[in-house]
């Protein structure tokens, strides 16, 4: 059939048989023999062949995929395609234009408003990220908002941080998460006890506990025990064992006046400790 120019045909008897192999070879032929258009036009009312074509070029060739999406009006998946290259580009120069053209693919449907925006949060994205490493000799693309912010964190650039969290409106609990965490992969103790003393967190402040003794500093993980109100004695009692300060956990212990948990830390105690946990258990007796 392919001998005598009937190409449909031999295509359709090669998806009728249900071998893929026969049917892509039907294709390769039926591509070199007619124009592109065509050869789209072809395929378009047959669902295997343009599974068939779009599986092959997503390996070999990404520029007939993009006009199969072209012809199909499969605005949606060129744009993805696009984003994919972007992604894949070694300079900033290539990425950014692909990104151009993705959103340009969408921007005249409503229903893909969400993907065109973040299509430009992109694009705006690698504007930032290419003034940092100019300024800053480092290196920044590629990285997602919150990577970005973490990194100019642990490189003491908070201004710089800040600036990205407004740009991209980063919520505050995003941006203090971010924070804390970058301040505690530096070690940056200093700035960790300069934050025990601000009134609010909009985390809370047991996540800089658990992070913070995570990291093995009991001494600046103590400092945020007090200011964990919403836990329960008993609870603030635990996070004073951990850091290794008995007494403290006994002074909490009385002011919940439980003679129960006084009598498990003296157990637990030795040497001054323990004498301390010995006078709160008298204490609370002679209240009694």
């Amino acid at each position: 059939l392919l001998n005598i120019g009937e190409e449909t045909i031999a295509l359709d008897k090669a998806i009728e048989s249900g071998d893929t192999d026969l049917v892509f070879y039907v294709l390769l032929n039926l591509k070199k023999k007619t124009q592109l258009s065509s050869f789209f036009r072809t395929i378009n009312s047959r669902p295997v062949a343009t599974a068939i074509v779009e599986a092959s070029a997503m390996d070999q060739d990404k520029e007939l995929l993009k006009d199969l999406y072209y012809q199909d009006d499969r605005r949606l998946d060129g744009s993805n395609l696009l984003l994919s290259e972007a992604l894949d580009a070694s300079d900033l120069g290539p990425s950014t234009d692909k990104l151009k053209m993705a959103a340009k693919l969408l921007r005249d449907s409503k229903e893909y408003a969400p993907q065109v925006t973040a299509l430009e949060e992109a694009q705006k994205l690698l504007r930032f990220q290419e003034a940092f490493e100019k300024d800053l000799d480092d290196r920044f693309v590629g990285l997602s908002v919150n990577q970005t912010m973490s990194k100019l964190i642990r490189a003491g650039h908070a201004k710089r941080a800040q600036k990205v969290q407004s740009e991209f409106k980063v919520s505050e609990k995003t941006y203090w998460w971010t924070r804390l965490r970058a301040l505690v992969s530096k070690r940056d103790w200093r700035e960790l006890e300069d934050l025990s003393k601000v009134r609010k967190s909009p985390i809370g402040w047991e996540p800089f506990f658990n992070e913070i003794i995570g990291a093995g500093n009991t001494k600046v993980a103590a400092l945020f025990i007090p200011k964990c109100t919403a836990l329960t004695s008993a609870e603030r009692v635990e996070m004073w064992v951990k850091c290794g300060m008995i007494a403290k956990a006994g002074e909490e212990a009385l002011k919940a006046k439980n003679r129960d948990a006084l009598e498990e830390l003296r157990t637990q105690a030795s040497g001054q400790a323990q004498l301390e946990i010995d006078r709160m258990i008298s204490q609370l007796q002679k209240g009694r």
